[in-house]
């Protein structure tokens, strides 16, 4: 993607994205309630894209050993626990023999072309020790979120993607709905939030770059509509994510 937004704006919404999302407690529940009593005695954590590290800050309590894999050290730059290591790699560059119990890949399909889906899936298994468990987490194709994103573009992939490429591969996988989103506390940081997943998610580079000063105008008002729309009322905004958790045991 080309530069659409201003560092001071980049900075906000990814400041709200790892402050609000709901997907680490989620995870934390699915874990703690469907593969916990199943995890042997010292269990060891992969997480893939960990971002922030919020999911990893959640699962930490319950596994001996977490591994970070996220190739851009300014957003794990503010992530330490004793109990981890964070490798500054993408998946494909990340040459390890270990295997783990968990392997975690939340929100991070959207940023891998469709056609590899197959191959990167099947790298993530790699990693998973037999008789434990990769869990992929994506936004659904259906909510608040989906319908914004879907007003400009009709090309975005989902969850039902991924458990399309699990069936294709015809993997054993569950499949469990949950319900995330981002919170704002003024309308400039939901504008801002809004701003950010429409631009970086649903256009190219290219196509903003041919955007006349008319059609920029009409998009952001449209953005602005959107958020405008995320309005609470105690005055606080809130965007509302459906989301996939997507299991596949090996």
């Amino acid at each position: 993607m080309g530069i659409t937004m201003s560092p001071q704006e980049y900075a906000t919404a990814f400041r709200l994205l790892a402050a609000s999302a709901r997907h680490p407690r989620n995870i934390h529940t699915i874990v703690t309630e469907r593969l916990f009593p199943g995890l042997p005695e010292h269990p060891t954590l992969l997480d893939v894209g960990a971002g922030a590290g919020k999911v990893a800050e959640q699962l930490a309590p319950h596994f001996d050993s977490l591994t970070l894999l996220e190739p851009h050290p300014e957003q794990s730059a503010g992530f330490h626990h004793e109990k981890a290591k964070v490798i500054p790699v993408p998946l494909e560059r990340y040459d390890s023999q270990d295997r783990y119990d968990l392997v975690v890949c939340s929100h991070v399909l959207y940023h891998v072309p469709l056609s590899e889906w197959g191959g990167f899936i099947d790298r993530l298994l790699r990693f998973v020790r037999p008789g434990g468990t990769c869990l992929l987490v994506m936004a659904a194709a259906r909510g608040p979120t989906h319908a914004m994103c879907r007003e400009f573009s009709d090309t975005l992939h989902f969850s039902e993607d991924i458990v399309a490429e699990v069936r294709r591969k015809q993997l054993p996988h569950e499949t469990i709905a949950t319900m995330s989103g981002f919170a704002a506390s003024t309308f400039e940081e939901m504008y801002t939030l809004c701003r950010f997943l429409v631009l970086e998610g649903c256009f190219t580079s290219e196509q903003l770059a041919a955007l006349n000063p008319d059609e920029w105008r009409r998009l952001d008002a449209r953005i602005r509509g959107h958020a405008e729309r995320c309005q609470q009322p105690d005055g606080t905004y809130r965007l509302e994510q459906d989301e996939d958790v997507i299991l596949i045991p090996r």
